[in-house]
């Protein structure tokens, strides 16, 4: 695992990706005055970190009662991001935000955070400039067919979709195919599917 120092602290490049990733999207949904979306992603993100970071309790009881400090520097691994992202997804699904959030604005926030942190994530791990170049490209270009095609949800399903298509491209060529970036990419496609089916709202 590679390390990044931000400032006085060093972290894994995969956190300090996600960081600026969280950050530059929040950013954009503060400018461009999407105030609803902001507070939905806030509260997101907010519910996320917290939750994975505090599964290390539940996984690694004994560590975290003997140094409560250990709270700050660990989490519960796999399985505590996978009951962060749960708490996200629910949030999203059921909270009152959550139902006034228009599909188009989830599903931007969505390709911006991933073009971000694989962009971060490549200059970090100094990957090749040019598969990184190509890689950031085409999502660039998917994004702006999204924000052409927002109105229609089908469109923005098949761009999210193929989105997803092109990051496990990029992954099969990195050779890390099987990875947690992966996974996670495959889960939000199957949730946008069914938020499409079964939510109402706006667009």
């Amino acid at each position: 695992m590679r390390w990044v120092s931000l400032g006085p602290v060093s972290v894994p490049t995969s956190w300090a990706a996600m960081v600026l990733a969280f950050l530059i999207t929040g950013a954009f949904l503060f400018i461009t005055k999407k105030k609803a979306a902001l507070n939905w992603y806030e509260n997101a993100i907010f519910i996320f970190i917290v939750t994975w970071k505090l599964s290390v309790i539940i996984f690694h009881p004994k560590m975290a009662i003997a140094n409560p400090m250990t709270i700050l520097y660990f989490n519960g691994g796999v399985k505590g991001y996978g009951i962060g992202l749960a708490g996200a997804l629910l949030y999203t699904t059921f909270s009152k935000k959550g139902a006034i959030i228009r599909y188009s604005e989830l599903a931007l926030s969505w390709i911006l955070a991933v073009s971000t942190y694989e962009l971060v994530y490549g200059v970090f791990k100094e990957i090749g400039a040019l598969v990184v170049a190509i890689q950031l490209i085409i999502n660039l270009a998917l994004l702006t067919l999204l924000i052409i095609k927002a109105p229609n949800r089908l469109w923005m399903l098949q761009i999210i979709t193929l989105f997803t298509c092109v990051q496990g491209i990029f992954y099969t060529l990195k050779a890390n195919l099987l990875s947690l970036p992966m996974a996670t990419y495959l889960i939000f496609v199957i949730f946008f599917y069914f938020w499409s089916r079964n939510r109402g709202g706006q667009s």
